[in-house]
């Protein structure tokens, strides 16, 4: 199997709606402005990925917001 930019590209775009949808999933919830923790999440992803994950990390250890 080669490897080239464009596998390499939909491989980056795949991992980065995965850890967008899981990390919204967490922040249901837990945040006031969820559209912004979707942003910061595609642009941590795209930008440097393992801090997307540990942006997604980060939600899915906060405590849910009191009622």
């Amino acid at each position: 199997m080669a490897l080239n930019a464009t596998l390499i590209g939909q491989i980056i775009f795949v991992l980065t709606l995965v850890v967008v949808y899981f990390t919204l999933k967490f922040a249901k919830g837990k945040t006031t402005n969820l559209p912004l923790v979707g942003f910061y999440a595609i642009v941590l992803n795209l930008i440097f990925a393992p801090a997307g994950w540990i942006y997604c990390w980060y939600w899915s250890t906060k405590p849910l917001l009191p009622k």
